[in-house]
């Protein structure tokens, strides 16, 4: 069953998450969402509307739906996992037959995209809260704590050399086409295999972290922010998260160059607050305060600081890869974005100065 804005009202009464009176009095909207998911926004009152969405059911799909309803009861049945579960939406109902996920819709929210694009503001307060959230989620579960439901997958982007390259996307020759330019390249696959062979399967993860997972809601003046889409947690690598949301600030500035100019490195003026010199504070507050937080020692800061930033560069070929695959065609930008991950890979350091004005023998704040 595939659910339409049409059948949507039949199926949520059926299930007794929304009532015929909402409808009668006009209290009953549908907003479709174009991704890769059959998502619909449902507007009934203001702080009383579900997010409805559904998979396909292909086996992968299934896989996803099921990571992201575990974590959910991970969330409702473990302590461990019960601090985190104030940062995601409230699970309303599931339906495992058809892969149908049903959560409370936030009132008056936009993710950190829409709202650092409506606003052109890069509140470093958001910064510190989006490193607190990530902070406290990635714990260590307890060896007792039963976890055998998170698969411990690595990111399809650090097992490159384990598959040909037609075969992470099916039937997407751009797709395989720029994989295969990947493997061919010695810096950027031994670095991948490198981050794969060191890959940490010690914390619980996000697993997709960027801007559009994070939310940004209004609340008493201020605003607080939830994480959605938790279809890829884990227990993995905490560094791939903070590299997660340190490879927004990168793709979302260099994907906003004009992919039919090739040659020119000059952003459209509607782009250019996101030029990194408006972001690198921000980025900074953000990097900085997860450090603090996780309470590392200064010893540790430049092992740390490298390996994020080589995580990054991995993030920057996924994210690249992805937009590859759903748009079937390979743009200047994507090129863009994979020789910046290759002088990442290839001198990290160097890139961490020169993209977020951080060397890594400053004192680090905290």
């Amino acid at each position: 069953m595939r659910l339409t804005p049409e059948s949507v009202y039949q199926y949520l009464h059926k299930r007794q998450l929304i009532n015929e009176d909402d409808v009668v009095k006009g209290r009953f909207m549908v907003h479709p969402v174009k991704t890769r998911n059959n998502i619909m926004k449902i507007l009934v009152q203001p702080h009383n509307s579900l997010f409805v969405k559904q998979m396909d059911t292909d086996l992968v799909s299934n896989n996803l739906f099921l990571r992201e309803i575990n974590t959910y009861n991970f969330f409702k049945n473990s302590s461990e996992f019960a601090s985190i579960a104030s940062f995601a939406p409230e699970l309303l109902d599931y339906d495992d037959e058809n892969n149908i996920v049903i959560t409370e819709l936030l009132y008056n929210a936009r993710n950190l995209h829409e709202y650092y694009m409506l606003t052109k503001n890069f509140d470093i307060n958001l910064a510190y809260e989006q490193a607190t959230i990530l902070s406290e989620c990635h714990i260590i579960p307890d060896s007792k704590t039963d976890i055998s439901e998170l698969p411990k997958t690595l990111p399809w982007v650090l097992q490159l050399d384990k598959y040909n390259a037609n075969q992470f996307f099916l039937n997407n020759e751009f797709s395989a086409n720029i994989i295969q330019l990947i493997k061919e390249n010695h810096v950027l696959q031994n670095t991948l295999i490198d981050l794969a062979t060191s890959w940490q399967y010690t914390h619980f993860i996000h697993g997709d972290i960027k801007w559009i997972n994070f939310l940004t809601i209004e609340d008493n003046g201020g605003f607080t922010q939830k994480l959605i889409d938790w279809e890829l947690a884990d227990i993995g690598d905490p560094m791939w998260d903070v590299a997660g949301l340190m490879q927004s600030y990168i793709t979302v500035w260099l994907l906003g160059f004009d992919n039919n100019d090739p040659s020119s490195y000059k952003l459209p003026e509607y782009m250019q607050p996101y030029d990194l010199k408006n972001t690198q504070s921000s980025a900074q507050a953000f990097l900085y305060k997860y450090m603090q937080l996780k309470e590392y020692p200064e010893s540790y800061y430049t092992t740390f600081l490298i390996k994020v930033m080589q995580f990054t560069a991995a993030r920057i070929i996924q994210t690249s890869v992805e937009g590859i695959t759903y748009n079937s065609k390979i743009e200047a930008n994507n090129m863009r974005c994979i020789q910046l991950a290759f002088n990442i890979m290839n001198d990290p350091i160097v890139a961490l100065n020169e993209l977020f004005n951080i060397k890594v023998y400053d004192y680090v704040p905290g």
